[in-house]
């Protein structure tokens, strides 16, 4: 019942001309841009290819931090390519696994493999490590590692891409290479080595950074429900917990999220509460650069599994609604709306716009007309060129697979 609304207005969409691919098909007629803008499904995949060139073109690192320069996609010999955080000069775990699941939903295989076989060779923490299984967040150009830590989320897009990637192009080996990895971040012995579980045991969320410094918290935005579900489903191993941890990070996403303005922080507490790290110069229990993503998450969860549909509509109504409210003119807040800082991103546009799928299917004309309106936002907006495009622009473009129909699970 909950697609039915969009599948009609596809169905509306084809009659009246347009058409749809097969990835559509296969991903339950979930384009927002044909169901409510009413764009063609080539309009769409137009758009979609445009902005595979646009960041995925191998880039000139001689140049790229540019004025224009486009590229996030770096090539290194014949086998191997990073994604290059174009702001800080280095390469993240979070850009890695963004490229392998973009280069996965749009069936670019030989640039998948280039972007893992980087990861496996320099990111991947050595067998005799304590660290051994997870990636370092953070590498140089040549692929030296900076510090000793971890990302959770690139962990999580890593292994579901590699689970989707086994049944996508037939190859065992990806799923036998997500298996080893859960294997190795589920086992670990915190108490001896400093060096914690992905999740954390007793609550099944996903720790911040699995190191005795901070295990103990999390990061909204790296609750993935739907990619939990994957791994309930597909991991040779501990399914129950994954589908408990998948209902965990339901609940997360719900029990950190501002009641009133639907903010989220970038850094909360296992119990939801946001928590500012004291180290940091910057204030992690405000809505920042972690939290945009959010929306996404929860947009993703509701269309690809609709296991929390009701709550989600209610938490998606008040976030969009906040930021139409303050005229999509700031990025930054307390959760409570106040002291607004910075602009509206190309990032936000597109996460927003994935949750806005929790209203585009509702009885209530106000909540489709809200969701088509940050559609239409997503579908009016550039993807981000020069030195700042990295962090945006794969958040953006991700979104962009979400809300177009071409991500499928």
């Amino acid at each position: 019942m909950k697609r039915l609304g969009l599948y009609m207005m596809a169905v509306m969409t084809m009659l009246n001309g347009g058409m749809m691919t097969a990835s559509a098909a296969e991903n339950g007629n979930n384009n927002l841009f044909t169901t409510l803008l009413g764009k063609s499904q080539a309009e769409v995949d137009a758009r979609i290819n445009s902005l595979w060139a646009h960041f995925f073109t191998p880039g000139d690192l001689s140049r790229y931090e540019a004025d224009g320069e486009k590229a996030v996609y770096y090539e290194v010999g014949d086998s191997m390519a990073f994604i290059l955080d174009t702001g800080s000069n280095d390469v993240r775990t979070e850009g890695m696994s963004y490229g392998m699941m973009i280069s996965l939903q749009l069936d670019k295989r030989t640039e998948f493999d280039k972007l893992w076989r980087w990861a496996k060779t320099y990111m991947a923490y050595a067998e005799d490590s304590p660290w051994d299984g997870y990636f370092c967040w953070q590498c140089g150009l040549d692929g030296k590692q900076i510090g000793t830590s971890n990302a959770s989320d690139g962990e999580i897009y890593f292994v579901t891409a590699l689970f989707l990637a086994a049944d996508k192009w037939g190859e065992p080996r990806y799923a036998e290479e997500a298996n080893e990895i859960l294997r190795k971040v589920s086992t670990k012995d915190g108490p001896k080595t400093g060096v914690y579980n992905l999740y954390d045991d007793s609550t099944r969320l996903v720790t911040f950074v699995p190191n005795e410094e901070v295990h103990w918290y999390s990061d909204p935005s790296y609750c993935l429900p739907a990619f939990l579900d994957v791994w309930a489903e597909k991991a040779d191993a501990n399914n129950d917990f994954w589908r408990e941890a998948a209902n965990q990070a339901r609940w997360l996403l719900k029990a950190s999220q501002d009641s009133i303005t639907g903010l989220y922080p970038d850094y909360c507490l296992f119990d939801g509460k946001p928590y500012r790290r004291p180290e940091f110069a910057y204030h992690t229990d405000r809505y920042q650069y972690d939290a945009i993503r959010c929306a996404m998450n929860v947009g993703m969860d509701y269309y690809l599994t609709g296991k929390a549909a009701n709550e989600q509509r209610v938490m998606m109504r008040r976030l969009l609604q906040f930021f139409k409210n303050d005229g999509f003119k700031h990025g930054q807040f307390n959760l409570d709306g106040s002291e607004p800082t910075d602009g509206y991103t190309e990032g936000m546009a597109g996460a927003n716009a994935v949750g806005a799928f929790a209203l585009a299917d509702s009885e209530n004309e106000e909540d489709v007309a809200l969701a088509r309106e940050y559609v239409q936002r997503l579908w009016d907006v550039q993807p981000p060129t020069g030195k700042w495009r990295y962090y945006v622009g794969m958040v953006y473009f991700l979104s962009m697979l979400h809300v177009s129909g071409h991500f499928a699970i």
